[in-house]
């Protein structure tokens, strides 16, 4: 019987003790803000870091993860008698971690040749990022405990990769204008008219869907787009970062809207709090296949 090991990197937003819960291996991403380098999850917590932001007058920016610390991690992996590693990575077009993570495979075949044909290493491309992908490998770690075999979770794992998506908002747009997420001019512009945008990811493509007036109808309208664009009673997540009113009015509205619970709710990160900021609230959701 199969002994599979799930491997993320803390872009997925995955909490130290939702990975420990579900026997995920995290991977703290690398983040530089001014000449001071961290590493999430190990350096600061996520509410430390929010400080850290609103403190630094530098935007911070994140690196890679190593082809090391996935090294590191297949050999941990294989120490421990996993038969089967399956590492899901943040989007691929977003950081070269994807790249490192297929490096280290190779790298830990010639280092550990005694593993070859004991153990199989799937490197997954997630084309997402935070919870979007976050949210299928918790899902994943259940469906590893109640005894599901390695095609099966790579089978999940794929189709979710090809129909999460996110729709979210930034309170200020000072990072998203710093990091590229939303045009400079239009992120100049948004601020000065006083319109919030509504972004959504799909395949870790961004496109801003509607510019709202007041912030008081952009999470109704958020909700909307969610409830529309959703496969119905599927598992959906939701977004919170520094603003504690629109985290609960988000989790309430949309369990209003769609009639259950959100699945996870995930604090955005480090990682993507460098992009989009820490004043930020969105929702995950799984779309019909988009392949």
């Amino acid at each position: 019987m199969a002994k599979i090991k799930l491997i993320t990197d803390s872009a997925s937003d995955i909490s130290p003790a939702q990975a420990k819960e579900h026997n995920i291996h995290l991977i703290g991403f690398p983040i530089t803000v001014g000449d001071k380098g961290y590493r999430e999850h190990v350096d600061f917590t996520r509410e430390e870091f929010y400080e850290i932001m609103k403190s630094s007058d530098e935007i911070p920016h994140t690196s890679q993860v190593l082809t090391t610390d996935y090294f590191e991690a297949y050999s941990k992996a294989f120490d421990e008698g996993y038969t089967d590693i399956i590492n899901v990575v943040i989007a691929s077009i977003g950081s070269n971690s994807f790249n490192n993570a297929n490096m280290a495979v190779d790298m830990f075949f010639d280092e550990r040749p005694e593993a070859k044909g004991k153990v199989n290493i799937h490197v997954l491309d997630s084309k997402a990022y935070t919870g979007a992908y976050g949210l299928p490998v918790i899902e994943a770690a259940k469906k590893i405990k109640k005894g599901a075999e390695p095609d099966e979770i790579l089978s999940f794992l794929v189709d979710w990769s090809d129909s999460a998506a996110i729709i979210c908002t930034a309170f200020t747009l000072k990072y998203a204008r710093k990091s590229g997420r939303v045009g400079c001019v239009a992120a100049f512009v948004g601020e000065v008219l006083g319109l919030r945008p509504i972004i959504t990811f799909e395949d870790a493509i961004s496109n801003t869907v509607a510019k709202i007036r007041g912030d008081k109808m952009v999470v109704p309208k958020m909700v909307e787009i969610a409830a529309e664009k959703m496969v119905p009673q599927t598992p959906y997540a939701i977004l919170i970062g520094s603003n504690e009113e629109y985290n609960k009015e988000i989790i309430e509205a949309m369990k209003k809207k769609v009639g259950y619970a959100p699945t996870e709710i995930f604090g955005v990160g480090a990682t993507i709090a460098c992009h989009l900021g820490h004043e930020v609230v969105g929702i995950i959701i799984k779309e019909p296949n988009r392949r």
